[in-house]
Parts: C-alpha cells; structure tokens; sequence
C-alpha cells in the first residue's frame, strides 16, 4: 500500500484520473490513466511533467498529435508466443494497425527532437516493423479478411471455387427451367445450406425432385433438395474449401510466427505508446485547467500563486472561483486557518492536499508557473466524519486513531492536512490536545497546515515558534465570505454575528455574548476590529496602487513630451547653424567682391590683409559654434532617443520606418536599413525609437544619401491602383536619395493611367509640382515631378 492512497482517496484524485481517462485515445492510455499513482522521487516527477509539456506544446501550436490507431494487442502478443498457436485475422491486423501508428509517431517526433528532448528520448524505444505491417497488409485487408493475393496458392484455390461454383449455378438454373412448368419449386431462386447450393422445394413435393435434403424451413412448407446432379460438383467445391482453410492457416501460421519473433520488441513499442497516450491525455486536461509545471524541488517552502482547487473547476467556470495564494515552510511550518463555517478552510485544506499528489502524479496544475511544490515522501490527511459503527469507533475515537497514526510517521518529508483539529469532544480539552499535537508535529519539521475554530488555538500559534496563524476573509459588512485567505490574523467564527444577521432575537444575542465571559468576548472583538482595519487597509492600497499606476502613465507621458521637446530644440539650433552660414557666406562673398574692388583701385595691401584677417576670424568664430552646438546636439540625441542597435527608428520627413545598423558617430549620423535600402540619416531627422523587433527586414544593398540613384519608372502597361503603388515607393526611394526631379513614364493609351498618377501626385505632401515633359524629355506619355 502506498504513502499517499488513504490522502489520494479523502482528497478524490480519482475523479481528476477520471478526467485524464476521457482525453485518452486508446484503451490502453485509459488503463494508464486509471492507474497513475504519486512519485517521491524528483527526477521521476520532473521528468514525467517536462513530457507532458513537450506534448501540450504540440498541441497548442499544431493542434493535434498523431495518436490514433493504438490497440490492446498485450494478449495477442502473449498468444503468439504460444507454441503451434495461430492469431486471428483481425488479432494481426490491429497488430499492423499499432506499429503502424507506432512508425508515424516516432517519426513525428523526431522531425521537432529540437524542442521535444523528452519526448525524443522515449521514442528511441520505439521499434520499426516495417516488414511485419508489409506481410500483413498484403495478407489481411481493412475488413479483417485474408485477401486472394496472400499468396498464390490461395488465389489458386479460389479461382478453382469460383469456377466451380458457376458450373454448378448454370447447371442448377438449366434444372430450374426444366421443372418450372410442373409446379414443384416453391420459389425460382438458388441459394446454399452448409456451404451447398440447392433448390428451394414445396414441402408436398419432394419425392418428386431427386437429390439430397438438406433442411427445411421454419414453416415445414419448403424444403432445401441439392439435386443428384450437382452432388459431384458440390463435392469437388467442399474439397476446394478445406484446401482453401488449410492454406489460410498456414499463411496466417507465418504471420503470427513472425510476431513471435519480435514480440518482446513489439510490447516494448507497445508499452511506449501507451505512455504517449498518457501524456497526450495529461496534456490535453492542461490545457482545459490552463494547468502549468511548478518549480520542483526536494525540499523547501510550498508556495501556490493563483492556484485553483481542480475538482472545482470541474462544476464551475474559473471566472467563479476565487484564487488560492499561500505559502508555508519558509518562516513556519505549521499553519493555523480560522475563520466561519462555510468561508473556504477546507477547500483550501484540500485544495493544497491535491494539488501536490497532482504535481507528484506528473499532472499539470491550475497554478501559476511561479509556484514551488517540495517533494513529499508521505501526505496525511484527516477531514471529515471517520466514525466506525463496525469497528464500534465514535467520530472523535477514530480522530484520535487517526492523529495517533500521523504522529507515529509524520516527518520533516511530509506533509500534513488535518480539518477541525480537536473538534467532537469537550472543547477545552478537544483545544489542548488539538495545540499538543501540533506542537509535536512542528518539532517533527513537517508541513503541517490544520484548521479550527478553538480559539484558545489562535492564540497558542500566535506565541509559539515556527507557527502561524492564517485566515479565510469575511465582508465585514454583507458577513460574507469572499473566500480569499489571508496570513498573520487569525479569523473570527462570526456565530453570533451571522446568527443576528439571519434574524435572531436580540435577547438571545445579548444573553449569548455575557456567557462567552469577558476575555472571549474581548478576543472575538478584537480579531473582528484587526480584521475591519486589514480589510480597510486593503481597500486603501488598492487606491494607492491605482494613483501609482496613473503616476506612472503621466510620467510616461511627460517623458515621451519632453524627447519630441529636446528633439525641436535641436532641430531649432540646428536651422541656426544653417543660418549662421548662410549669413557667413555672403559676407564672404561680399567681403571677396570688396576685395576685387579695392585690388582694381589699388587699395592699400595692409588693408586688404587686415580685412581678409578679420574675415578668417569670423569664420573660425561660426565654426567653433557650430561644432560646439552640433556636439551639444548630437550628445542630446543620444540621451534623449537612447538609441541601441535593432532599435526601430520613423523619419520625420516622411515617417518611414527603419532599423538602426550603426549608432551615431560624433556628428549625429547613423545608419538606418529600409527595407532593401541603407541610409545614412542625421538624429536631427529621427521622430519616435521603439524596441519592437522588426518584420520580414531583409537588407541586399545599399545606398548614401548624396549617391546617384535611379531618375525615372517605367509604368506602361499596369493598372490604376499597381502604379500608385510603385509611384508611392519610387517617392520615399527617391526623397532618402536626396533626388529633386523624377520622369515618370506612363504613357499615351487612353490617358486613365495618366490621369490616376496625376490625381496621386495633386495629393501627395512629398511633390512639389509636376508637369508633362516637352517634346525631348517624351512630351504627354511622361510627367516631370519636382519634389519638395
């Protein structure tokens, strides 16, 4: 007897089993799933839930496996070694069927052995039959039946029966005719009694048609006469037909002799594929509970994040359930849950008691991934009424059995689940035995998770080490449970409270609270204040998490502005700069022009050197600015945008798209791919970064700003919509290359390509204007476009 068959029946694993058995595709993976049983050991464990997540991953990214055509062939396997015995037609054929589906299995997996190392692993015990399912097959048809081509004595024999059995229908229908007219024949047909064809005569008649009687109808009015002259031919065909048996026993001798061979090899295939079965049923139930792998470990802390209890989701949507989160081990090991009947302590009890024989079953869990389940090598559970009317046992005697058997054997690799610990009995007492026992059990290192209403209990955890108190929350207002659990606080039973609350008279009430004494009264108020102030703490934080979480959005926004703000204080210096030299430039042409002036009058050489001076100044001046502006600009970028490589980049002029292949150099230039192109852009000229992936960028060529690039497109011959769309992106191409003029080439034809391209270009921000071409450049089957 197992560990875990007592917790595994009080916590109802059989009904999950049951659930796994439906998804199973064969007979075999349905036995499997029935008899699945919890592991204590990790490596077992581990490596039965990375199968199970290999073969959900194939499912939610294929949709299906190819599983179908696995048989329960174990006892025609063990047949087979059965000295002079010979299997069945359809023994063989669910044989072929098996390996056969064995083959395509095995090859399935091996074509994705990158992402299925486990899975890859167990089909290496997957043996190929491809001899074996050949003979069968060419033996055996779809319907089970030994074909004519199973060899060629058969086809032999059976051509010999056919042969025979027409000589004798044309003979029986000449004797039809012939004693039509004299009124004997009940009915004109021929039909076969043991394998014979014969007539059909009135009973009244039949001394006077020769031949042998076979039967006679149920009626007694006809009887069956094989007449004297087919007797011989009859004869001939029984013979043919003992042939004919003997020779499918032989064929079918060596098939199964065959299976004999190999039937070692074929149950070891067979028992491969009944665990494939299994996984492929526990991953199909995973994805139904959106069940996930926990972190495994030896030993430790259990830790459920957004855990479900999974008989629950059997009867009720996920949306209605209310999420477990708790955790115990780490800075106690024994936990206390209080709280009012009905508010979820025992769903809760049972639901950590199951999830962790579902984990150590290799079953996914409805959990987050996040969780952590140790490996327990026992799990006790004590829940419900355990009286024994023939052991002579009351409810609180077989408690008492039962808690003796878990201290006897609980330890620090064990986990124990007990509900209403202490309950059935006088309650002091029942409180004090309740707190001697789960004393013991923390000194034992086990995982112990209890529940009670003794309130003597919440206090004793309270003051003692490597215990804690937890509770299932109460609305404070509607005294409804809400089903969430809470640790550090114990909870309040709520009796009188719900009893008020359901119309109780209030002398009862009040008469009810001066008996419980001042001290229990006391304690019950002040559980119930601590949990209205956690309730209302609650309730505040959500507040606070809400106006966080706006902060955050406006200092997103803030940031996003104050990046688009930098970036126009740059593009603003920088139109600056382009001033400053326009305006350097024609003083110094002016200044040259004076220069000529003064040389043509004979100006004084000093002068002329000291205006030449004055000028080399003002250029070195505009310089110094503009590079000391330009690094300002350029260190600003980087800050600002925080460019990284693969980033993706969209222009201002334009609002293209690209992919950042170089960062800035010290001047603000980087290149960014466009699709097919390369460009050298300036971080002046760059709008929005975003560290998106980008699609389908595949990069062949590329291109600098200042080279040459193609001028013109050929259009003739396309439709409206076709050439927009090549125009479209012959104007982004050419606007990266610098190009100011463009020929677009459409034609003369009937004019509805011209007029389409005209009409895009009148609506386009990119072209400046656009004109037919003269007689030289193509007259009216060209348009000139300058862009802006």
């Amino acid at each position: 007897m197992s560990h875990f068959d007592t917790a595994a029946e009080k916590l109802e694993l059989q009904k999950i089993l049951h659930r796994i058995q439906l998804y199973a595709s064969s007979d075999l993976g349905k036995e499997a799933a029935e008899s699945i049983e919890p592991s204590s050991d990790l490596e077992t464990i581990s490596r039965e839930h990375n199968r199970v997540s290999e073969m959900k991953r194939v499912l939610e990214g294929e949709g299906s496996f190819p599983i179908d055509g696995i048989k329960d062939i174990r006892l025609a396997i063990q047949q087979s070694t059965i000295e002079n015995n010979i299997l069945s037609p359809k023994e063989l054929l669910n044989i072929s069927l098996t390996l056969h589906t064995g083959r395509i299995i095995k090859s399935f997996i091996e074509k994705r052995r990158e992402y299925l190392p486990h899975l890859i692993e167990l089909s290496y015990s997957i043996s190929i039959f491809k001899e074996i399912e050949f003979n069968i097959n060419q033996a055996i048809d779809d319907n089970a039946n030994v074909k004519d081509s199973a060899s060629k004595e058969l086809w032999s024999i059976r051509q010999s029966i056919a042969d025979k059995q027409n000589s004798i229908r044309r003979a029986l229908e000449k004797i039809l005719r012939a004693t039509a007219e004299q009124g004997i024949i009940r009915d004109e047909i021929i039909t076969t009694r043991d394998g014979r064809m014969v007539i059909p005569i009135k009973s009244e008649q039949k001394n006077r048609f020769p031949g042998f009687i076979h039967s006679a109808s149920s009626s007694g009015q006809t009887v069956f006469i094989e007449p004297s002259e087919t007797l011989a031919l009859n004869n001939e065909i029984t013979d043919f037909f003992f042939k004919e048996q003997r020779e499918i026993e032989r064929i079918l001798r060596q098939l199964t002799l065959q299976i004999h061979n190999l039937s070692d090899k074929i149950q070891a295939t067979l028992d491969v594929l009944t665990l494939i079965d299994l996984y492929y049923a526990k991953a199909r139930y995973s994805i139904e509970i959106k069940g996930n792998k926990p972190l495994l470990k030896k030993n430790g802390s259990l830790i459920i994040q957004n855990g479900y209890h999974p008989i629950l989701l059997l009867r009720h949507n996920r949306e209605t359930i209310v999420p477990l989160n708790i955790e115990v081990g780490n800075k106690f090991n024994t936990l206390l849950i209080t709280g009012p009947n009905a508010g979820g302590k025992s769903v809760a009890l049972k639901a950590l008691g199951i999830l962790s024989l579902m984990v150590q079953s290799g079953i996914h869990v409805p959990i987050s991934p996040d969780s952590e389940f140790p490996i327990f090598k026992k799990i006790f559970v004590l829940i419900g009424d355990n009286q024994s009317i023939e052991n002579d046992l009351s409810t609180y005697s077989s408690q008492v059995l039962q808690i003796k058997r878990i201290t006897e054997n609980a330890d620090e690799t064990s986990l124990v689940l007990i509900d209403e610990i202490g309950s059935n009995t006088d309650p002091t007492e029942g409180g004090a035995i309740a707190a001697s026992v789960i004393e013991y059990l923390t000194s034992t290192g086990a995982l112990t998770v209890v529940t009670s209403h003794h309130a003597s209990l919440k206090a004793f955890v309270h003051n003692s080490q490597r215990m804690e108190n937890g509770a299932m929350e109460f609305d404070q207002e509607t005294l409804i449970p809400t089903y969430r659990f809470k640790i550090g606080l114990p909870g309040s039973s709520y009796a009188l409270e719900i009893a008020q609350r359901l119309g109780v008279d209030e002398k009862i009430i009040s008469n009810a609270r001066s008996m419980l004494g001042d001290q229990k009264a006391k304690l019950e108020q002040l559980i119930f204040d601590l949990e209205n102030r956690s309730q209302l703490f609650e309730e505040k934080l959500s507040i606070t998490d809400i106006e966080i979480k706006k902060y955050k959005e406006l200092s997103h926004q803030y940031e996003t502005k104050l990046q688009h703000l930098n970036v126009e204080i740059q593009e603003v210096k920088r139109k600056a700069i382009a001033e400053a030299k326009s305006i350097v430039d024609q003083a110094s042409s002016t200044i040259e022009n004076a220069v000529r002036e003064i040389k043509t009058s004979q100006a004084n050489r000093d002068a002329i050197r000291e205006g030449k001076k004055k000028l080399e100044k003002l250029e070195e001046e505009i310089a110094v600015l503009e590079k000391g502006i330009a690094e300002t600009i350029t260190s600003e970028s980087i800050q600002s945008l925080e460019l990284k490589l693969d980033d993706i980049v969209v222009l201002k002029s334009g609002g293209q798209s690209g992919t950042v292949l170089t960062l800035p150099d010290k001047n603000g230039n980087l290149q960014v791919a466009f699709n097919s192109i390369k460009a050298k852009i300036h971080l002046s000229n760059i709008k929005t970064v975003s560290k998106k992936e980008p699609k389908n960028l595949n990069i062949y060529s590329s291109f600098s700003i200042d080279k040459q690039f193609a001028t013109e497109v050929d259009l003739r011959g396309l439709y409206g919509d076709e050439a927009v769309t090549i125009v479209d992106k012959f104007l982004d191409d050419a606007q990266l290359a610098g190009l100011q003029r463009l020929d677009i080439i459409h034609g003369h034809g009937t004019g509805a390509l011209r007029k389409r391209i005209h009409s895009f270009l009148e609506s386009d921000s990119r072209v400046k204007s656009h004109r037919f071409g003269d007689r030289v450049e193509g007259g009216a089957g060209v348009t000139i476009v300058e862009l802006g």
